[in-house]
């Protein structure tokens, strides 16, 4: 592809060698496993985020669901989950033994809010996760408002969500708890899997260290059933390296989706709106459109990636349909049907974003 669908590694190549001098270190140091590197990067990541907590966890799905464990979630309660998101989001509510209760999202940011949430809450709801989907964050503090009076918890799914901001706070310091991924592909990727949970509530982090050694301080005393869930010392050096340049990956991102609407994109195809008083970190740039399909192959043919994200409503996997709601959720249900996503990423190159609207612009006859 001459336009690839994430295009970030070029971005990442210079700074290989210093990661691989970063990690031939821990190799000779003997220490793998919850050591120095971990320490240092879930200090750095949480003054990043702006958490008093950071835990480092063994991938994103495990922080969400010791993310709930530590909110208190367990067998019989409900979580409100969007049902326009990856799998993980209600994956990890099951694994809890509690029920996914599936809503809505809104139609121009994409993301769960006061008016989406609020009928799917009955008196057994525990939590809610709202998914700062494609990196533009839900508007957590309207949630609070609704969730905290009722006793209802709150976790951030920021698994996309590095480097964006609501109301000049990061995501992943909204609520009591947010979840993180640095999966390759992510804005801060590692070279594996890896996770980690921010909060600022030191129960929770307390709670979040212990479930993730398998429930004990020490290996010999086991108080609970937790997780055998850690970020090594090989990812969190590789991190450590990474995470300064975060910052100038985000602007490049948000400078490439400047570009497509400055191209004309909005003109031709529904575009995700960024949530009121937010800045989205752009992990991916996507559009929505009932001639998707003639899209996609009219830019495959061009050498431009794109293809569809999350086609299928949550409550549509087979291993979720149980918990479907009574009737279709009709905003997820048409972007679902419609959801494209575009080149992204900090190395997308300057021309990119005119060069696939212009390809758009053709397909569509305009």
């Amino acid at each position: 592809m001459s336009l690839p669908l994430f295009a970030s590694r070029a971005a990442i190549e210079p700074l290989l060698p210093e990661i691989a001098e970063r990690q031939r270190a821990v190799l000779e140091s003997g220490t793998y496993i919850l050591g120095p590197e971990v320490e240092a990067f879930e200090t750095e990541f949480a003054d990043y985020v702006g958490a008093e907590h950071c835990v480092g966890l063994a991938n994103g799905t495990d922080a969400l669901e010791i993310g709930l464990r530590a909110l208190g979630v367990g067998p019989g309660d409900e979580v409100i989950v969007p049902a326009f998101t990856f799998f993980a989001t209600a994956e990890a509510v099951v694994a809890m033994g509690a029920t996914p209760v599936f809503c809505d999202v809104d139609p121009d940011t994409w993301c769960m809010t006061v008016a989406t949430a609020e009928p799917a809450i009955t008196d057994r709801t525990r939590a809610m996760i709202p998914v700062h989907i494609f990196g533009n964050p839900a508007p957590v503090p309207d949630l609070l408002a609704l969730a905290e009076p009722r006793g209802i918890a709150v976790l951030e799914d920021a698994a996309q969500a590095h480097g964006a901001e609501l109301g000049g706070r990061s995501a992943g310091a909204l609520a009591g708890a947010a979840a993180f991924s640095f999966f390759p592909s992510k804005n801060l990727g590692g070279f594996g899997d890896g996770g980690a949970l921010t909060t600022d509530d030191d129960q929770i982090a307390e709670a979040a260290r212990l479930l993730r050694t398998r429930g004990s301080k020490d290996k010999r005393t086991f108080t609970t059933v937790g997780f055998n869930s850690r970020l090594d010392e090989m990812q969190a050096a590789g991190l450590r390296v990474l995470l300064p340049h975060l910052p100038e990956w985000i602007n490049a991102r948000r400078r490439a989706a400047a570009a497509y609407l400055e191209a004309g994109l909005a003109d031709l195809v529904e575009v995700q709106t960024e949530t009121k008083d937010a800045r989205s970190a752009w992990h991916i740039f996507a559009i929505a459109s009932d001639r998707r399909d003639r899209l996609a192959k009219s830019l495959e043919d061009a050498g431009i990636g794109a293809r569809p994200y999350y086609e299928t409503p949550l409550y549509g996997q087979p291993a979720l349909d149980r918990w479907a709601p009574a009737s279709p959720l009709p905003e997820t249900e048409r972007i679902c049907s419609q959801i494209l996503a575009l080149p992204m990423g900090a190395a997308l190159p300057e021309d990119g974003p005119a060069r696939v609207v212009a390809a758009i612009s053709e397909a569509l006859g305009r």
